[in-house]
């Protein structure tokens, strides 16, 4: 199943072979991890563990890089960018831009002490010239000579060297780094391949430069010359560059004057790049394997890290990454939305985007699923109920078997039967906001996924799918609409009466397989919860604060009050207001009280009310006889259904009593009669 071996780094992060997943999390650690990661190459230290899937498809071999994105990302930018180190150790460090050489070198001991918990041996140097440590002098002459230069040591080793490294870098102006410097040729090259325009000024470059250099070290192989020779330099410039005899004589004498500078920047390089061949990282390969045992093998080895879902993972099989030709414009805006999120580039839309950009693109679907904010947690949330909606609507299931089987379904034609799928939720759920419970449901501006719960969201709408389909797909008001808008009802009294029932607990995705397998029993007009039911439950809510004995809480309570509301025709107020779920007789009067059920009793159907609220204008914790504004007053008289001249009464516990019959027994009633006038209309 799985092979564990060591790699070079330097192999690993040239493998142009490695592929990522579709879904990645965000590409970069921050400099303290980077300086880290740096802190245990040059100690040669472990380099930690990269996992990746091989797939075979067709005969080709792709290998996906499930877990180690951003390890490799680091160690790829150390490779490409030397200068990078000296960034990521200026915050690590602490360092400021007029430390001198021997400040550098004081914090770096210090921090590195600190972070090992062991003793170093204290660096000797050479006396520095702090002349050239200030960042921000611009008047520092452009053409150094070798006397002004550091000496640095060559042949220093681990942590030493890594010192080596940040003290070199940290000799920088704005045009040029403590690298780069040696390379100053812009008074006799008009353009350098290793420079830049930075607010107008040419500025040079460490990466461009390394890439520079990189076609020196080529020269030199190919024309069999002395890399560590100046005259090999001197003739890889003439060769690179059309200069006239009097620039090259200016040009030579510049890089006389500068060659011991310019090989240890070479040299350095030629460093790092050994350092690099000889770390090793361990790679762990898993080869054609669910995505299940897949998740799995992450989830154990990384543990103490992020831990990728399921819906994440399948973004590394090949059969998820097939391109979609002609997406919509719908799907291209929900594609590059979702890679705006997670800081990815892409270049075009494949089969795993449309599940995972489901929920953005149907426009209907506010009622049923909540609005997601941008939290970590709710992006992946969106995520994976878009692919477990997807494959319930066409699988029949919501597993991670049903998800991964999604892809490789022959019947669908990925370029046209996501987008028609999208449509018809838009067009089956625009019926059921119509019917005249959803309108009230609508107005009060909460979805059933903010009530119930997510498994229970899909369920609803994957049911009603399955029975708008198997009526025909009606879209106008005949019998067969009526009878699916009366269903939806039903469905959504049952789930209520099941998620207060607890009847959802376990494996909410087994019991959606269940419903889902046990459909085609199902008569075309469905069957409701009994009346004499739902009067056993409200019965013991209001006489015993319990549902079958279990104490009740006010997250319980606050789907049979929305459905009270929308059940009994009680219109939601204006867009403009919030809604809150508000104690009649506040929370912290039964804290102050000796009544032995306080806990459960001040969260009773009776004693909450759903209530708008202003900027600066809610009841929050006062009693009703508290309230002044009569803006508020009024909200209360119409939502709460308590006239302002029992303000008094009802701001007591002693009158608790009283409430529970005004309140209790309108709850009781409406889901008596009104209920009943909903079923038999």
């Amino acid at each position: 199943m799985y092979e564990i071996r060591p790699e070079s780094v330097k192999t690993f992060v040239e493998d142009n072979s490695i592929k990522l997943p579709r879904f990645q999390r965000k590409q970069t650690w921050d400099d303290k991890k980077n300086f880290e990661l740096c802190i245990s190459i040059f100690k040669e230290y472990p380099m930690g563990v990269c996992i990746l899937n091989l797939e075979k498809q067709n005969g080709v071999e792709t290998k996906w890089l499930l877990d180690g994105r951003q390890r490799r990302n680091a160690l790829a930018t150390i490779w490409d960018d030397p200068e990078q180190i000296y960034i990521w150790a200026k915050k690590w460090l602490k360092l400021k831009n007029n430390d001198q050489l021997a400040d550098v070198e004081e914090k770096f001991w210090e921090s590195i002490n600190d972070y090992l918990e062991e003793d170093v041996v204290e660096n000797e140097n050479n006396e520095i010239d702090s002349d050239l440590n200030d960042e921000n002098n611009e008047d520092l002459d452009d053409s150094l000579s070798s006397d002004e230069e550091e000496e640095f040591n060559l042949n220093s080793s681990g942590l030493e060297f890594l010192l080596e490294i940040i003290k070199l870098i940290h000799n920088k102006t704005t045009k040029f780094s403590g690298f780069t410097r040696p390379f100053d040729f812009t008074k006799l090259i008009k353009r350098l391949p290793y420079e830049t325009t930075v607010n107008g000024k040419r500025t040079l470059t460490s990466k461009k430069l390394k890439s520079f250099i990189n076609q020196y070290e080529t020269y030199c192989k190919d024309e069999l010359l002395d890399l560590n020779s100046k005259v090999s330099f001197e003739s890889f410039m003439f060769q690179r560059f059309d200069l006239d005899s009097s620039t090259k004589q200016s040009l030579k004498a510049q890089i006389t004057q500068n060659w011991d500078n310019i090989y240890a920047r070479i040299d350095i390089l030629n460093k790092i790049r050994n350092i690099l061949i000889g770390a090793k990282i361990g790679l762990i390969e898993v080869k054609d394997i669910a995505s299940t045992d897949s998740q799995k093998i992450f989830n154990i080895i990384n543990s103490k890290g992020t831990k990728l879902n399921a819906v994440e993972i399948l973004s590394a099989k090949p059969s998820w990454n097939i391109i979609i030709k002609n997406p919509t414009q719908k799907q291209i805006v929900a594609t590059k939305e979702l890679y705006t999120k997670i800081e990815v580039r892409y270049e075009n839309i494949v089969k795993w985007d449309l599940p995972a950009t489901f929920l953005s693109v149907i426009q209907n679907g506010s009622s049923f699923f909540k609005e997601f904010t941008d939290s970590k947690a709710d992006f992946e949330k969106q995520l994976t109920l878009g692919f477990k909606l997807v494959s319930g609507l066409i699988q029949g299931g919501v597993k991670k078997e049903d998800i991964d089987d999604l892809s490789r379904n022959k019947d669908i034609n990925w370029e046209v039967d996501i987008e028609n799928l999208a449509n018809e939720v838009d067009l089956f759920s625009k019926i059921i906001l119509s019917n005249e419970y959803f309108k009230y449901f609508k107005s009060w501006k909460v979805s059933i996924m903010d009530l119930l719960t997510d498994a229970i969201t899909l369920n609803f709408v994957i049911i009603l799918y399955k029975d708008w389909v198997r009526k025909g797909k009606p879209v106008g008001s005949d019998t067969k609409a009526k009878q699916f808008q009366k269903n939806s009802f039903i469905l959504i009294d049952q789930l209520i009466f099941e998620y207060v029932n607890k009847q959802w607990r376990g494996s909410s995705d087994s019991k959606i397989a269940k419903n889902l397998n046990n459909f085609g029993g199902l008569p075309e007009l469905f069957e409701p919860i009994t009346k004499a039911r739902w009067r056993t439950l409200l019965n013991e809510i209001i006489d015993s604060n319990s549902i079958d004995s279990d104490k009740i809480t006010q997250k319980m309570m606050e789907p049979i009050l929305y459905h009270f509301y929308c059940i009994s025709k009680i219109q939601g107020p204006d867009s403009f207001y919030k809604i809150e779920v508000d104690h009649i007789i506040p929370q912290s009067i039964f804290n102050k009280s000796a009544l032995r059920d306080r806990d459960s009793l001040q969260h009773n159907l009776y004693n909450l009310a759903l209530l708008p609220k202003d900027d600066n204008i809610s009841k929050s914790s006062k009693r009703l006889v508290e309230i002044s504004n009569q803006w508020l007053k009024d909200q209360i008289e119409k939502y709460a259904f308590i006239k302002e001249n029992q303000f008094t009464t009802f701001s007591e516990l002693n009158n608790l009593e009283q409430l529970k019959n005004l309140r209790g027994n309108m709850i009781l009633d409406a889901f008596d009669k009104k209920r009943d006038s909903i079923l038999n209309n």
